[in-house]
């Protein structure tokens, strides 16, 4: 349940007043049904308007998905807040990240030179069996177990290698790069998951269909003006070390923006994520919509729609409170 950048969300056009600047040419929803459509009631857009969070159900795209979806006002442009997300200003704000490193677009071992690992994460990758402990495939399961009883810093130079090229895989051929995590017997399959999240962003197919082809068919399919970075991200979560490829990118619709955070690979803790963030363009500086989804073989079996509930608000409280300091901070 980590910083989720984005999922999915219409883009504007501009009357009502709401919206300085008009978008493009298809019919476009107001600001107004943009947040009905997410399931906020007229009070509620007033509510975000005067600067609350406002929180909406998502539906969840299969048993494993956690979801959910907040509204909000920043004070600064749509194109300022895509431009800090996409240059990795904002990955500070999560407390939980210890270490993060931007991946060059061919991708090198030495990306990921500032990646430590300790001697505990160390033991647990090489002691790694196929499970729900840890996110690996068969192949990579073999690969750590032969430096059993090595040192960390061999098992760190493996896991650099394993990091590279699963994003690799995935720059070559996005959804159908991901290799599946080995459960033991069976795959939890993570590139099917994002492909029913993006499927599931029905709005954006109807206003954006070229972002919501994107989504689908990256690396084939491109949006014109879009800004792309790929990372590395360590976080500590529970105490315990976990490392994520993440795809973060911005695409403009007139003054407004679509901001996307593809998390293709977790290790541990939860399986991946896709979010998709509307910026809108107000008199006041920038709504954004967000909606998330996580997803976690965690919140499957018996009580799984409670586990669920409880997972979608744990995770929008910590949300709100990552959003609420980095508002105060880009607002200044």
């Amino acid at each position: 349940m980590r910083q989720l950048l984005m999922l999915a969300v219409t883009l504007v056009a501009g009357p009502a007043g709401l919206l300085s600047t008009p978008l493009a040419a298809h019919a476009q929803p107001t600001t107004d049904q943009v947040l009905t459509e997410v399931g906020l009631s007229p009070d509620d857009t007033q509510r975000v308007l005067q600067g609350e969070f406002v929180s909406a159900d998502v539906g969840a795209v299969s048993d494993r998905d956690l979801a959910f979806a907040i509204a909000f006002l920043v004070k600064t442009s749509p194109d300022n807040l895509a431009r800090k997300i996409v240059a990795g200003e904002l990955v500070s704000a999560d407390d939980e990240v210890k270490e993060f490193g931007v991946i060059s677009p061919a991708g090198t071992l030495g990306d990921f030179a500032k990646l430590d690992i300790s001697n505990q994460a160390a033991q647990d990758l090489t002691g790694a069996k196929a499970g729900e402990s840890l996110n690996l495939s068969a192949s990579e399961i073999s690969a750590f177990a032969i430096l059993r009883g090595g040192t960390t810093y061999s098992v760190q130079q493996q896991l650099y290698r394993m990091l590279l090229a699963r994003y690799q895989s995935y720059r070559a051929s996005g959804l159908g790069g991901i290799a599946p995590y080995d459960r033991g017997g069976s795959t939890t399959d993570l590139a099917d998951d994002l492909r029913k999240a993006s499927q599931a962003t029905r709005h954006l197919a109807k206003y954006m269909p070229a972002v919501h082809a994107m989504l689908l068919n990256y690396p084939n399919a491109t949006v014109p003006g879009m800004r792309e970075s790929f990372y590395w991200l360590k976080y500590v979560i529970r105490g315990k070390e976990t490392y994520v490829l993440a795809h973060v990118l911005s695409a403009p619709e007139g003054a407004a923006r679509v901001v996307v955070q593809r998390q293709f690979y977790a290790s541990t803790g939860y399986d991946g994520e896709q979010a998709v963030a509307g910026f809108l363009p107000v008199q006041e500086g920038t709504v954004v919509v967000y909606a998330a989804r996580a997803f976690t073989d965690q919140v499957t079996g018996l009580g799984s729609a409670a586990k669920r509930g409880i997972g979608r608000r744990v995770m929008a409280e910590q949300m709100k409170k990552l959003f609420d300091a980095e508002r105060a901070r880009v607002s200044k």
